[in-house]
């Protein structure tokens, strides 16, 4: 649905975004993480279409991608919806006007308008601020208001940056259900510095860092139904490492990145049956085999691992 390929953004001598290339997949929702001044704000903008970029390309589209590049296609950028961090809302505003604008600039017929925009603040829970003006909303009311204003249009692709930001804990949860029912028809961006957030929300997670990716992995069931936490006694752990490698099945082995126990090593594989093959290869080489169960899913870890230049 949505592919960057080599983007490269600089604000004068400075690379905020370096060589990024990226696929988000119809009905996944994708994690963008990463430490302030990541380069994660940027690179959604670039996506968006409101930044040019210094190289690479931006696409969309179902299948074929033949949507363009929205940084110069007006008929790319009116099929991605976009919440900036810091919504441009305007306090002498009707939340319902306010919506019903962003539904014209976002090609929606004038006729459509008023429907749509009530259609949008009914699905993200803000039917009740339809008639307040925008200046006497609380912080989390003016962001699901402005979240409405993202998805009127009923974009094909959505970009979100920090949308969890003012919201309390029963928003949040709303949020989570909105998203999972907007992904059925629409491919998601979620950037967010919640963790646990990213871990109940997303499908895969992305952590950028200094304006590259350093890990690119599955989230929840999916991250462990292919990764495997092997621990084995008697030999080196480099030794055990190649060994590893050479079971057909297994594309990864690296360090779990837990500060656990150093013999442990976390294996990807390409389905169940590996772990039979796993441990047939540790038992014919007489090595102890401790333990052998699928990894947990510690996306604490792998970020701080990843941040620090390694991935688990």
């Amino acid at each position: 649905m949505l592919r960057a390929q080599g983007i490269v953004m600089r604000y004068g001598p400075r690379t905020a975004v370096s060589d990024v290339d990226l696929e988000v997949r119809p009905g996944e929702i994708l994690g963008l993480l990463g430490p302030n001044g990541a380069g994660k704000t940027t690179l959604l903008r670039r996506l968006a279409g409101l930044l040019p970029g210094h190289a690479g390309t931006v696409q969309i589209g179902a299948g074929d991608l033949d949507g363009g590049d929205p940084a110069v296609d007006p008929g790319a950028r009116a099929r991605i919806g976009y919440l900036p961090e810091d919504p441009p809302l305007y306090p002498d505003d009707i939340a319902h006007q306010y919506v019903a604008y962003l539904a014209g600039l976002s090609g929606v017929p004038r006729g459509r308008r008023k429907a749509a925009a009530t259609e949008a603040l009914e699905r993200v829970g803000a039917e009740k601020l339809a008639g307040r003006l925008v200046g006497r909303l609380s912080k989390g009311q003016r962001q699901r208001v402005a979240l409405a204003g993202a998805i009127v249009h009923r974009p094909e692709v959505l970009l979100l940056d920090e949308p969890s930001e003012g919201l309390d804990p029963r928003q949040m949860v709303a949020l989570r259900t909105l998203l999972a029912d907007l992904k059925k028809k629409a491919s998601i961006v979620f950037s967010t510095h919640l963790l646990a957030e990213a871990q109940a929300v997303c499908d895969r997670v992305v952590v950028i860092d200094l304006g590259r990716i350093v890990l690119d992995r599955p989230t929840g069931a999916a991250a462990s139904a292919n990764r495997l936490r092997v621990e084995v006694a008697g030999a080196p752990a480099a030794e055990v490492r190649a060994a590893l490698l050479a079971v057909n099945g297994v594309t990864a082995v690296e360090p779990p990145g837990d500060g656990g126990v150093p013999t442990a090593l976390v294996c990807t594989v390409t389905g169940p049956a590996v772990a039979e093959a796993i441990a047939a290869e540790v038992c014919g080489r007489h090595w102890k085999l401790r333990q052998l169960a699928a990894a947990r899913d510690d996306l604490e870890a792998a970020f701080l691992a990843a941040v620090a230049g390694v991935t688990p």
